[in-house]
């Protein structure tokens, strides 16, 4: 994978020539908010058993009532490579969904195999063998008792698996990290066990995030909004006014945003006054003085493209549910791209040649100068002569 590395360097480099090309240009440099990346959605994700889903279309099980075992088993059934091999081969966006654990133990019997028959649970690889669900802290997986397979079950072993490969490059373009705190429960599979469920998630464990974010980053390798606001009177001022900081003064960092519910982000907000300082940006309202992204799942082209250009970071989605990846439909994807959304989160940076050629990337790269965002070599499918560790439905758990 190391050639995918190298060509996210090369592309890197001549970000500055690209955006402008003369003189006058490069003495300008580019801005986080001139770039754009595709990340990966849900970037810990492992697809839950196939026995799961058999269990869920055999009892008609409904999560809600939208998300049926029909909607599910799609919308569930992608795999991503661990951490370090995405960021080898150029992803620098990643999601990692939250729930709390302080005492550890919550989660270590996931409900999902007492669904099961004994024979069917024999024939399964282990939910937790190195036992991190037994540890205390936040822990990182889909849905308690449902969806637990994950390629790093806590999220401080999420974090330093991204500082490991920080370190060995220390040049690298800004890393973003996404975080999505998650509680309440799901229903049962077969009605076999009491659901377990994921706490609310309030001050207490905001504050024990970023105790562990700060327990494998020290402060100067994050970005933090106070950088970004500066000597304006507040982060949205700031991006209006210039943009985001220029990408070189960036290299090596960490980036952490709250992709979260509104009132979640309303929360942290609150508690991160009340802490001395926030570590991660929320996204509220586009006129929320302390709001410098926004989050708009469904690529609406007009309302994006006019975001970015107020200087707003954005986030969107290529593809949803499984339905792009099955069917090969590179529509929305194209409007993603097209919108100039800065963040771009697929299911499928590799494709899943089980079910169609679609994939999502720069013609095997992640990132690239906001001013190429066309359809044209991102959502197309990639020349079968392509290099890539990852063609396929990725690694599964052995």
């Amino acid at each position: 994978m190391r050639h995918c590395f190298n060509r996210a360097l090369a592309v890197l480099a001549g970000l500055t020539a690209v955006a402008g090309g003369t003189p006058d240009a490069l003495a300008a440099p580019l801005r986080l908010n001139e770039l754009q990346y595709i990340g990966t959605h849900n970037s810990y994700h492992v697809a839950p058993d196939a026995a799961v889903f058999e269990v869920m279309r055999r009892t008609n099980y409904r999560e809600s009532e939208s998300w049926t075992a029909a909607r599910l088993a799609p919308a569930l059934s992608y795999t991503h490579a661990p951490i370090a091999e995405q960021l080898e081969l150029g992803l620098r966006v990643f999601e990692f969904d939250l729930h709390d654990d302080p005492d550890g133990g919550r989660f270590v019997a996931p409900g999902f195999l007492r669904a099961l028959t004994p024979e069917a649970r024999r024939a399964l690889a282990p939910v937790d063998p190195a036992g991190e669900l037994s540890r205390p802290g936040l822990k990182v997986f889909h849905a308690a008792d449902t969806d637990v397979r994950s390629r790093c079950l806590r999220f401080v072993a999420c974090l330093q698996s991204i500082r490991a490969w920080s370190d060995a490059h220390p040049d690298h373009e800004p890393i973003i990290i996404q975080l999505e705190t998650k509680e309440g429960v799901k229903p049962p599979l077969a009605d076999a066990y009491r659901p377990v469920g994921s706490p609310p998630f309030g001050e207490a464990a905001f504050a024990r995030l970023h105790a562990e974010i700060l327990s494998v980053f020290p402060e100067e390798r994050l970005f933090r909004p106070a950088e970004v606001r500066g000597d304006f009177d507040s982060v949205n001022a700031a991006v209006r006014a210039v943009g985001w900081p220029p990408v070189d003064r960036l290299r090596g960092r960490i980036i952490f945003l709250l992709l979260d519910a509104p009132e979640k982000q309303d929360e942290y907000a609150a508690f991160a006054r009340r802490a001395g300082g926030a570590l991660l940006f929320v996204s509220r309202s586009p006129e929320d003085p302390e709001t410098g992204w926004l989050i708009r799942p469904e690529p609406d082209v007009a309302a994006i493209a006019a975001f970015v250009d107020q200087g707003f970071l954005v986030y969107t989605r290529a593809d949803a549910d499984g339905l792009e990846t099955r069917t090969g439909d590179r529509s929305r994807c194209r409007r993603a791209v097209e919108s100039g959304a800065q963040m771009i989160a697929t299911d499928r940076p590799t494709p899943d040649l089980r079910h169609s050629d679609y994939e999502v990337s720069f013609d095997g790269a992640y990132v690239r100068p906001r001013a190429s965002a066309t359809a044209a070599g991102a959502c197309e499918a990639i020349r079968p002569s392509r290099e890539s560790g990852h063609r396929g439905a990725g690694p599964q758990p052995r």
